[in-house]
Parts: structure tokens; sequence; C-alpha cells
């Protein structure tokens, strides 16, 4: 099939790729149609499948789109020398899930199926988190009781990450829109609080 004359062949891939985040984050892999992304994205079943040949491969493009930008902020993090990347990772990628949450909703999919496809197909950015990681403070659990830095990661990813849940409790604790610039910053305050605490 051929590509429509009077089409942007970039804008259009741009609006497939946005329609089907939204889906991805909506429904995870396993529960999204290529259908549904078509008629969000307001093209046909057959031009979708133009641009995208599988569900595969747009999800490998829709993924790629989000984790690159972590990616390049481990990038340019590493290339400032900042004196606590741990901590300036942490609260840099809270600016990025805020300004970009399906890639939040889409971990947490990829986490609860316990597939492989995210892991496979980032795996310079899951590096480039080891690397940052490894700057915690290497503290044994004997030395200092709850500063173990695998621990201090879990607990850092769920602060960074559960205030975006589509929780009924988180809803209740902070309202339907809790997405307003002075809730960012408090909640940067609070994630910066316990970054003092933690490291």
């Amino acid at each position: 099939m051929g590509r429509p004359k009077d089409a942007n062949p970039e804008q259009t891939r741009v609006t497939i790729l946005d329609a089907a985040e939204d889906e991805f984050a909506e429904h995870g892999f396993d529960g999204t149609r290529m259908v549904a992304i078509a008629t969000r994205a307001g093209v046909t079943h057959g031009l979708l499948h133009y641009y995208f040949d599988s569900k595969d491969r747009l999800y490998e493009q829709v993924v790629g789109r989000l984790f690159r930008r972590h990616l390049r902020l481990f990038e340019q993090l590493g290339a400032e020398g900042t004196v606590n990347l741990a901590r300036d990772l942490v609260l840099k990628s809270f600016d990025l899930f805020w300004e970009h949450p399906n890639q939040v909703r889409i971990m947490l999919w990829e986490m609860a199926s316990g597939d492989d496809r995210v892991e496979t197909a980032m795996k310079d950015f899951y590096d480039g988190m080891a690397r940052a990681l490894a700057t915690l403070p290497a503290r044994a659990v004997s030395d200092e009781a709850g500063k173990d830095p695998r621990d201090v990661y879990v607990s850092i990813l769920g602060a960074l990450v559960v205030y975006f849940f589509r929780d009924p409790a988180i809803k209740r604790l902070f309202g339907e829109n809790r997405f307003t610039e002075a809730d960012r910053k408090r909640r940067r305050a609070h994630l910066s609080a316990l970054l003092d605490s933690m490291l």
C-alpha cells in the first residue's frame, strides 16, 4: 500500500506514536488493539500498518521514544560531572515523569506483566541506571541499618512513581486534579527531603 500523496509522513508517524503511547499506557501491551490505536490517531487501520507493520514494532518505538529522553538525562548528568548523581537523577526523573506520565504507566504495566520487552529493548537505559545507582553510598546493612543502597533504590523508585498511580486511595488523598504546578513543587520538595534523609 502506498502512502497518500497529500500526507505529511513525519506528522502522521508522530500522531500514531502519540495515540499508541496513550493506548499502551491505558491498557498495557496485551490489552491494546491496533484498531484502537488507528481510531485514536484518526487514521485507517491500513495506514497504521503502512507505518508500523506490527504491534511489537510500534510498542518498541513508543517505549524507545519515552526511555530515550531518560537516557539523554543520564548522559547529560554524567557529562556535567554532578557531585551527587543519584540525587540529581531522582529529582530530574521526577520532572521528566511529570512531563511524560505515560512512561510511568507503561513501566508499571511491564512490571506487572513479568515480560522483559522493555528491558530487552532499552538495555542502554538500564545500563545507565545501573551506573547511576553505583554512586549510591555503598554502606552494608551491618554498618548502618536501613542504608543498604538496594533498599534505598527501591524506596526511591516507589516514591518516584506512586504519585502517578490511578489508585482510589491516591485520588482520595490528593484529589482528581493533583498535577498543578503547586502540586509538582510540593511533591518535588518532599522527594528532596526524602533523599536528604536516605543518601
